[in-house]
């Protein structure tokens, strides 16, 4: 079997990251009547792009592209346009989280995952959401997956945590997972690259949290750096 590139296995673990959280979100009930929840559903859609343009992967200093997700009005930039599909989770009392996810594979190796998920940025979701993808990492990049415990922080004023990702294989990444509660949405910001380009992976995951814009947030930023 052909050895997939990181870039393939990045998009598969955020894919399934996606779909996954989901069903975490969902009310512990959803699952009662079975240990395994539905497979979800995903759809390619369209973005709602700014005004800055549609390029292809960009120069992070200088060519971001403004992304609206029109359901919740969350609005993010990335550098380049991302690809973008929407998704849906059903547990087995037949309640149903959906959510959009945008891509970006940039021509630097970085790959960018923005996940919005119509479920409400409680505590209880913000820890689960967490749990979710330190677990889908591991099983997508295996015995060589690490990630650290979670950070509080905050994003827009929104409540956040944050966990490092690595891999320590013959192509090492490194990367960054930060899920954010907005009053109405949870979102999954995930971020992973090239192990030498670590100080640019970095700084790229920092930046697309830099512009992120909640509807429902005091407008500020920062991270408290507790650990829980």
């Amino acid at each position: 079997m052909a050895l997939r590139s990181p870039k393939q296995r990045f998009a598969i673990f955020a894919a399934s990251t996606a779909v996954a959280a989901g069903g975490v979100l969902l009310p512990t009930s959803a699952f009662a009547a079975s240990a395994t929840p539905h497979v979800g559903t995903v759809t390619t859609i369209a973005a709602t792009q700014g005004s800055q343009g549609q390029q292809d992967a960009a120069d992070p200093a200088e060519k971001w592209v403004e992304t609206t997700d029109a359901p919740s009005g969350i609005t993010f930039k990335l550098p380049g346009k991302p690809s973008v599909q929407e998704f849906s989770e059903t547990g087995a009392d037949g309640t149903t989280i959906t959510g959009r996810q945008y891509m970006l594979a940039g021509t630097d190796g970085v790959v960018t995952a923005f996940v919005v998920y119509d479920a409400p940025g409680t505590q209880e979701n913000l820890k689960n959401g967490l749990e979710g993808v330190r677990e889908t990492f591991s099983t997508e990049f295996g015995e060589t997956a690490t990630s650290t415990s979670g950070k509080k922080t905050t994003v827009d004023g929104n409540p956040a945590l944050h966990t490092d990702l690595s891999t320590k294989d013959d192509d090492p990444q490194t990367g960054s997972a930060c899920i954010i509660a907005e009053e109405n949405h949870m979102v999954h910001v995930l971020t992973l690259g090239d192990a030498a380009d670590e100080k640019a992976v970095d700084e790229m995951h920092q930046q697309t949290l830099d512009n992120v814009h909640t509807p429902s947030s005091s407008g500020s930023s920062g991270s408290s750096g507790t650990s829980i």
